[in-house]
């Protein structure tokens, strides 16, 4: 892919620094994600291998890697100031040795075989559709047959007589974060589309299925966040 330049500077140091921070008002939107994921995942073994993509500064680790002491995880993001932050909040959190970080795409990682894979706000910024049937083409080709896939996307069919209302209740959202103005809605409006996917549901869930997965099964819903689990087929 070619947007590694993009991306890096998108998640430079100064916004990787304050990322962590910009969430917590709707935090409950993401502590919901995370307790689907564990209960997705709770049944692997106890030394299991996981693909986290797009990882960022490492939620789902930080989450689950307290949960299940003998999991180890390799954190795939394409922005080196990210995982850095990452980095340090697995040193100070003890479970740092437990972990690989690899600065890339899943595309570049060597390893494969992994028990599961989490991706979680990551494919949405693949507006190309051949680019994100690539992604999740990537990461089935690096889970074991029967490795499970948690996937969270932001996801909406414009054509829908009831997305304004959605992107409304979106835009709210991301009011309560800080993240958003008045001011600012014109222009997140007319990113939707370019610089962010704005597939429906259905049309994710078919590229997902067309990347070697079962049917995706839609588990999840905030706003215009929709999750699913799936495994390789």
């Amino acid at each position: 892919m070619s947007t590694t330049p993009q991306i890096s500077k998108a998640f430079d140091t100064a916004h990787a620094e304050v990322y962590d921070r910009q969430f917590e008002a709707i935090r409950a939107v993401k502590d919901a994600l995370h307790l689907l994921l564990r209960v997705q995942l709770s049944a692997l073994p106890a030394e299991a291998r996981i693909l986290v993509a797009g990882a960022g500064t490492g939620a789902e680790v930080r989450f689950l890697a307290p949960l299940f002491p003998g999991w180890r995880f390799t954190l795939v993001d394409p922005a080196a100031a990210m995982l850095e932050v990452a980095r340090r909040h697995a040193e100070a959190e003890g479970f740092a040795e437990r972990c690989e970080f690899h600065v890339g795409f899943v595309s570049s990682l060597d390893e494969a075989g992994f028990d599961a894979a989490s991706s979680v706000l990551v494919s949405q910024f693949l507006a190309d559709p051949a680019q994100r049937l690539a992604y999740f083409q990537d990461i089935a080709a690096r889970l074991r047959p029967g490795g499970l896939l948690f996937n969270a996307d932001l996801a909406a069919d414009r054509d829908d007589p009831g997305f304004g209302v959605a992107m409304e209740l979106w835009l709210g959202l991301l009011g309560l974060s800080g993240m958003m103005t008045e001011e600012r809605k014109p222009q997140y409006r007319a990113m939707f589309g370019r610089d962010v996917a704005a597939q429906g549901p259905a049309e994710v869930e078919a590229l997902i299925r067309e990347a070697g997965f079962t049917a995706p099964v839609a588990c999840y819903q905030a706003g215009l966040i929709h999750g699913w689990v799936a495994s390789r087929a």
